[in-house]
């Protein structure tokens, strides 16, 4: 295939032959047609006007077409025939009226001007450039030369060289400087096209995102065409991702997420799908055939041929207003399908009057816990721990209530997982370390009954709050010991085993801050736990007495193992949920150090368990540690 730059040379020699043909001709004309000299010129300088008017149209529509090609080239806008006529108009004017000139003035400076400003419009590539002015510059030479009929003198020449290697430069110049442009323009526009298509698509799964998703489901909402009674918004999970990443890789884990958008976007091909990130999916679409397309995508799943037990959970919220919030929409699909996670009989749920009601609590919830922080709704209640050798009062667990003016007292059970679930339980223990600091200094200076409080911390405190920095700073402003600040930290907090976790409980420990571990045996790892950490109290958790008279010489049996393992671990043991005195007996008799429970006192405020002092109903016992 002939290269643009061999056009050019094929096109400028054709035009050499062309003024050799038509000197020819001149010729003839002057010797067999009795023309004189001046009619001749006239008509050469036309035909040559033509050729180079041919000429330029066809070596500009070539050679200079890759420029063109050039998305963002300022010339691109303008048709090929404007710009080539402009060109051929411009060099056929240099040329005719410089021929005059020099006849009459010897001067050949509009040509020179012609020249450049052709040049320089049409940008050649520095081969084609050279090509060319050296072809017009030989031309117009070749002109003048038959015009004069002698010499043109060596200092003509000279400078005439001379401006034809400047014009030379100046094209490749100018080449080189629109060029840049042009590629700094086109890259330029790729960044925006990319910008434009990220504004809208996830970068990985090419679903849309979040916020072209919502915008885009008002509009379909909006669309009277609709029929928005029958749209239902769904929330997809993928079940147990994190394995994927962790066993395959997070290339392989990526993979499976792009392959799977794609999946979702076949199955609900009528319908808007969105990437709400991670694992998580969310569709608009038409109630029709759901679960069928759901189960289908399930399918997938299972035929990726993953052994890490993959699957799909999913939850939908039927459109009732036109005008519903897609936000509010999606988080509802989503607690649907979140409130059957550990349901592994079911795997969609649609959302329904009764979520509906607890969807609004963890709403208000959320919203409104720095309100409740700062009215003062957080209230400390304090449940009694007692020596199981006398049951007399060697301490309190702290605990967290909920007094709210619009719905009354919220159960920790409540709204500690919501708080949980948004990251933001570690207000309330902020509140819970200030005010047991704070009572314990109150009971202290006014001479009353003052014992150890443990605090509950999960590993999301230790997460979002320097929860050393919190013990410390609290203890140091009211002057209490470290010792009287009990750390428990649930079993479950310490299943991954953080790092970061470690050090803490390890510094805590250094600063005498006494550590316990809360609920030992509510979860699968607590061999673990006792191996790799360092407590001095285990917490047994009250699931093993739920059963103590059900399964008697079973737990009995469990109970009594599980002391004495602590005992030969060197830790202190305490077992919560005590209800009976049956129960604290035998406790008392496998060497249960400290129990707590209703048959001690429930959760009460602190004024209360003031009152039960005073009485003589819970009595205090000189020792606490």
């Amino acid at each position: 295939m002939v290269s643009s730059n061999t056009r050019a040379i094929l096109y400028m020699s054709a035009l050499v032959l062309a003024i050799a043909l038509i000197i020819i001709v001149k010729y003839t004309l002057i010797h067999y047609s009795g023309l004189d000299s001046s009619q001749t010129s006239y008509f050469t300088h036309m035909v040559l006007c033509v050729v180079v008017i041919f000429t330029c149209a066809l070596s500009f529509s070539y050679a200079n077409k890759d420029l063109l090609n050039i998305k963002t080239n300022r010339l691109a806008p303008l048709s090929y025939s404007t710009v080539i006529i402009f060109s051929a108009v411009c060099l056929m004017f240099g040329f005719f009226i410089s021929l005059n000139e020099f006849r009459d003035e010897g001067t050949i400076m509009i040509f020179v001007a012609m020249e450049l400003i052709v040049i320089c419009i049409l940008a050649w590539r520095p081969f084609v450039s050279i090509t060319i002015v050296a072809g017009t510059f030989g031309l117009f030479y070749l002109m003048l030369f038959i015009e004069t009929g002698a010499s043109l003198g060596s200092r003509f020449i000279t400078g005439y060289v001379i401006i034809a290697i400047s014009i030379m430069v100046t094209s490749i110049s100018a080449y080189s400087q629109k060029h840049n442009e042009a590629l700094k323009d086109e890259t330029l526009m790729a960044t925006n096209r990319h910008l434009a298509e990220t504004a809208v698509k996830d970068e990985l799964t090419g679903a849309a995102n979040m916020s072209f998703f919502r915008k885009r489901a008002i509009e379909i909402l909006k669309d009277p065409q609709t029929q928005y009674l029958r749209q239902v918004f769904v929330y997809l999970d993928v079940e147990n991702f994190r394995p994927i990443n962790e066993k395959y890789g997070f290339d392989a884990g990526n993979s499976f997420i792009k392959k799977f958008a794609g999946q979702i976007i076949d199955v609900f091909y009528d319908g808007l799908v969105g990437r709400q990130g991670d694992d998580h999916f969310v569709v608009l679409c038409d109630k029709e055939d759901l679960e069928k397309r759901i189960t289908a995508l399930r399918t997938y799943i299972y035929d990726c041929g993953f052994d890490t037990q993959t699957g799909l959970k999913a939850g939908g919220y039927m459109v009732k207003d036109r005008n519903i919030d897609p936000t509010v929409a999606c988080d509802r699909a989503r607690y649907a399908c979140n409130s059957i996670k550990k349901h592994y009989d079911q795997d969609y749920c649609e959302y329904d009057e009764e979520l509906d009601n607890k969807f609004i609590m963890r709403q208000y919830i959320v919203n409104n816990v720095d309100a409740a922080i700062d009215r003062g709704d957080i209230k400390v209640y304090y449940q009694p721990v007692c020596w199981a050798k006398n049951r007399k009062l060697c301490g309190y667990e702290a605990l967290s209530k909920w007094e709210d003016p619009k719905y009354g007292f919220l159960p920790t059970s409540l709204f500690i997982p919501v708080l949980e679930e948004y990251h933001q339980v570690h207000k309330i223990d902020m509140v819970v370390v200030e005010t047991v600091c704070r009572d314990l200094r109150w009971l202290m200076d006014n001479g009353r009954p003052a014992v150890p409080v443990s605090l509950n911390f999960s590993r999301l405190d230790f997460e979002l709050t320097d929860v050393v920095d919190l013990l410390c700073s609290c203890t140091r402003k009211y002057n209490i010991l470290p010792e009287m600040i009990h750390v428990e930290v649930t079993e479950s907090a310490l299943s991954d085993k953080l790092e970061s976790l470690h050090r803490d409980l390890d510094r805590l420990k250094s600063l005498g801050f006494p550590l316990w571990l809360d609920d030992f045996g509510s979860g699968y790892s607590s061999l673990n736990v006792l191996k790799d950490f360092s407590f001095d109290v285990m917490k047994i958790d009250m699931v093993f007495l739920s059963s103590f008279h059900e399964k008697e010489e079973k737990t009995k049996a469990v109970l009594k193992n599980v002391v004495s393992m602590a005992n030969d671990l060197g830790m202190h043991t305490l077992t919560e949920g005590v209800e009976t005195i049956e129960a604290a007996e035998y406790l008392k008799s496998i060497g249960c150090e400290r129990l707590q429970g209703y048959l001690f006192g429930k959760p009460m405020p602190l004024k209360e368990a003031l009152v039960k002092i005073t009485a003589g109903t819970l009595p205090v016992s000189e020792e606490y540690i």
